[in-house]
């Protein structure tokens, strides 16, 4: 199930890190009784200013579970997978994307004839300039038709 975030597992996190509380304090930039309150407690508010301020200056990486046991209270495997998705589902696509789908180089070829340097849209391969799915006409009707579309737009753009 995880780590459970007490007020010991933040002492020993203190004190692993070599300081007093009242240093924790001063680099934090929250009264040291804070500090002594959060650290006598059974459980922390990770959504509490102080918990904020004390784990950002301890460089504690808290995992996003964490957060959500600190809103729901303990929950089972099952359930914790089940909330993980519902907060997935809830976001913008991008974001979601960008969680289980790795940005990579986009390496279309540019106008100069080099390699793009872009970053890919999440979940594909191309960036947001060569991401389109046409690769140009492909028969000599295709190819055309559009030279005489845009023989069209460039006698409209001289007219303007």
């Amino acid at each position: 199930m995880g780590v459970k975030l007490s007020g010991k597992a933040l002492a020993a996190k203190r004190m692993a890190a070599g300081l007093s509380q009242r240093e924790l304090a001063r680099r934090a930039a929250i009264d040291h009784r804070a500090v002594q309150y959060w650290e006598n407690s059974t459980a922390l508010d990770l959504y509490g200013y102080a918990v904020k301020r004390m784990v950002d200056a301890l460089g504690w990486r808290i995992s996003p579970h964490h957060y959500a046991r600190a809103r729901y209270g303990v929950l089972s495997d099952g359930e914790e997978a089940a909330l993980f998705l519902d907060i997935i589902r809830a976001m913008p696509k991008r974001l979601a994307m960008a969680l289980v789908a790795p940005r990579v180089k986009c390496g279309a070829k540019t106008r100069k004839g080099t390699p793009c340097r872009a970053l890919s849209e999440p979940g594909r391969r191309r960036c947001r300039f060569h991401g389109g799915l046409s690769t140009g006409p492909r028969t000599k009707e295709g190819r055309n038709r559009i030279g005489a579309a845009q023989r069209l737009r460039w006698q409209a753009s001289k007219r303007q």
